[in-house]
């Protein structure tokens, strides 16, 4: 979804705009996986934040900081926010930085691992919905407050959290058995908030309406926390035969390269690939990126994905 935002400029429809909420969908995406994998573990477990960072040391690093250096090596510039998994604070406060501009979910990204582990296992249970409601109430309310400040809520990973909240709820409701309570709600609220971004985008016409630049990202979440919530409780269908398919779950693997190298191969695309038409550029993009990522995990992040099981073995995933 992001890849079809970013591709816009080789072919111009409207509809793309709503490829940017991919960023939301991975939000609540990373939320529920997160939170479903801690909640495997017994409260206090120190063990399991021990294997947790590890886990994640080995599936994110290698990659991000290769492609930091590399890209130093060959010249381009990259402000030291990057290294620090900071950049985006100085590009939500309209601060100088260099270096490739789609890393800010990167380091929202793990500037949430660096709290929420610590809450799901060290929280009380029975009391942790509650905590998780109130950051999501919190985010959204953070985003009225910077809504006439110079702030830009886009970056801020305080105005952001509602997402990651939203998947970490499911994944509770989800291991306590309750999630399926919801389900006759998941369709009309998929429903709801799809309608309600859709017509905010068509209202704002890009103008940034003030009430639209508050809800869009509530309705975005809201959209796919109530399309995963009915994927979990229902199942078979041909959505999941769709998403587990063979292509799917390739695709599933390298989607970490694909998202760290489309800006690149999309800059050579637009640089040697202007009297192309646009057909051309578009499978030049997609066939590219696809290939630079299967060639990245399986020539190198692979070395580092292997390691996890032998350096912090997950217990047995138990469903409910």
């Amino acid at each position: 979804m992001v890849m079809w935002f970013h591709g816009n400029v080789l072919y111009p429809l409207r509809a793309s705009i709503l490829g940017q909420t991919g960023v939301d969908l991975f939000f609540v995406l990373s939320g529920f996986l997160i939170t479903t994998i801690l909640l495997q573990a017994k409260p206090g477990d120190w063990g399991e934040m021990r294997r947790f960072y590890i886990r994640r040391t080995l599936r994110i690093f290698p990659l991000y900081y290769g492609f930091l250096a590399v890209s130093s090596l060959v010249g381009a510039a990259i402000s030291i926010w990057f290294w620090i998994y900071l950049q985006n604070f100085p590009m939500a406060f309209g601060a100088q930085h260099l270096g490739p501009p789609h890393f800010w979910s990167l380091a929202v990204e793990e500037q949430f691992y660096l709290v929420w582990p610590f809450l799901v296992l060290f929280w009380p249970r029975r009391w942790l919905s509650h905590a998780m409601w109130a950051v999501v109430a919190l985010s959204i309310l953070l985003r009225v407050l910077l809504l006439r400040s110079d702030v830009s809520i886009f970056y801020l990973t305080f105005t952001r959290l509602d997402g990651l909240a939203a998947g970490g709820l499911l994944a509770l409701y989800y291991s306590r058995g309750r999630l399926a309570v919801f389900k006759p709600l998941f369709a009309a609220g998929m429903a709801g908030c799809f309608t309600l971004l859709v017509v905010g985008a068509l209202l704002s016409r890009g103008s940034g309406l003030a009430w639209f630049q508050v809800v869009k990202y509530s309705a975005a979440t809201g959209t796919y926390a109530c399309l995963m919530g009915l994927l979990v409780v229902t199942h078979g269908g041909w959505a999941h035969r769709f998403l587990e398919s063979k292509p799917m779950r390739a695709i599933g693997r390298v989607s970490y390269g694909l998202y760290v190298f489309h800006w690149v191969v999309l800059g050579v695309v637009i640089d040697h690939m202007g009297g192309y038409p646009a057909w051309a550029r578009i499978a030049a993009f997609l066939l590219g990126t696809y290939l630079v990522a299967v060639g990245s995990f399986y020539g190198f992040e692979k070395h580092f994905t292997d390691l996890k099981n032998r350096l912090a073995p997950e217990p047995k995933f138990e469903t409910v």
